[in-house]
């Protein structure tokens, strides 16, 4: 996987206050912090390789209805993907791509089995900022707008209805990149329960469309 480059003068990872919960950095290590205590949200920012977003803007162009959901074990994920992407010059660069970062879900977490969703979207699936009900989910945008986030450290289902009540301000609503990685906390991490990363779908224009895959673990 391709990183982005550091701005100079600044460091290679960046650390909100402790207030914020969340952590990003333009090295994939910054994703082992979601492990601490006090992080709910880890992001690793980087830019897919020109071939990766080639194929990418291509299947979301001509499948328009993809979708692919399945639970795999990792092992078998190579021969689910060979078999499910339509051919194309840089396929094999993004079925590259879509394995090392499922490959690196897996071993942050030990898992043998994940519950697999890479899908084409054309319209606005969470519109309200919700929790998920799971441990932790990973999140990556190949094509189009990133999954949107409150930074707040009171992130609990109580705050989910005057959110969704009333006009947020776009001050406090953050957006992921396109190419960023996210770990997001769910409402059943062990330890911290029922206060996951409140979060929600980016608004879609007319014919705007998003690739998007996302990983969860076999609960």
């Amino acid at each position: 996987m391709q990183t982005r480059s550091a701005e100079s003068g600044h460091s290679r990872s960046q650390f909100r206050p402790e207030s914020s919960v969340c952590i990003s950095g333009n090295e994939p290590e910054i994703l082992t912090r979601i492990h601490d205590t006090h992080i709910k949200l880890c992001i690793y920012k980087r830019a897919i390789s020109a071939n990766v977003e080639k194929y990418a803007i291509f299947l979301q162009n001509t499948f328009h209805d993809f979708q692919l959901t399945q639970s795999v074990p990792l092992h078998q994920l190579n021969d689910l993907l060979s078999e499910s992407l339509p051919q194309h010059r840089y396929r094999h660069n993004f079925l590259k791509d879509v394995y090392t970062v499922t490959e690196m879900y897996a071993c942050l977490f030990r898992l043998q089995k994940i519950r697999f969703r890479l899908r084409v979207i054309n319209k606005t699936m969470c519109p309200l900022f919700h929790t998920d009900r799971i441990p932790c989910r990973l999140i990556t945008t190949y094509t189009g707008k990133g999954t949107e986030w409150l930074d707040c450290m009171a992130s609990n289902r109580a705050l989910l209805k005057p959110f969704n009540e009333k006009p947020v301000s776009a001050d406090s609503i953050q957006r992921l990149d396109s190419g960023d990685i996210a770990l997001l906390k769910g409402d059943k991490w062990e330890g911290s329960e029922c206060s996951g990363v409140i979060h929600r779908s980016p608004d879609l224009e007319a014919n705007e469309v998003r690739l998007l895959l996302s990983l969860d673990d076999i609960l």
